[in-house]
């Protein structure tokens, strides 16, 4: 019965699936705007690094992209 309650929860979509996104935000609710801008901001970084749209990037290309001064 336990189970069947947190499932409840969890299973926003009620697609008899729990997702990552359905997982966090039933752990840790929504994101405030601060947070959403932030995660925007972050992403569309990545996503210039990202060129190549791998998924991936190597220190290489954070190398040239990247000073700390």
């Amino acid at each position: 019965q336990d189970f069947e309650s947190l499932w409840l929860i969890l299973d926003d979509s009620k697609s008899d699936k729990v997702d990552y996104g359905e997982f966090t935000r039933a752990v840790f609710g929504e994101m405030n705007e601060y947070r959403k801008s932030f995660v925007r901001k972050v992403s569309f970084a990545y996503m210039k690094l990202d060129f190549n749209k791998t998924g991936s990037v190597p220190m290489v290309v954070i190398r040239k992209c990247y000073c700390a001064k």
